[in-house]
């Protein structure tokens, strides 16, 4: 028989008193309809998956870019 653990917390704050980052080794889930808040970069490898995204876009790297004639394609069928 499997038990499933839980440990319920207000905060998680960094060990080092110098601020140093968390790591969650396996991952975290947040359920549905509660919010991750982060104060600062979020840094990510791998699939990010949302919802929506916001914001220009503008800081974005290593993007493959539509030929012109594709964007007109994609604007005429959007």
């Amino acid at each position: 028989m499997s038990a499933d653990s839980k440990i319920q917390v207000n905060s998680i704050e960094a060990f080092n008193p110098s601020g140093g980052a968390v790591n969650v080794s396996f991952g975290a889930t947040i359920p549905s309809g509660k919010n991750l808040t982060v104060n600062g970069n979020v840094n990510a490898s791998g699939v990010v998956t949302a919802t929506n995204f916001v914001g220009n876009g503008s800081g974005l790297t290593n993007l493959t870019v539509a030929t012109q004639s594709k964007a007109i394609a994609f604007t005429i069928i959007g």
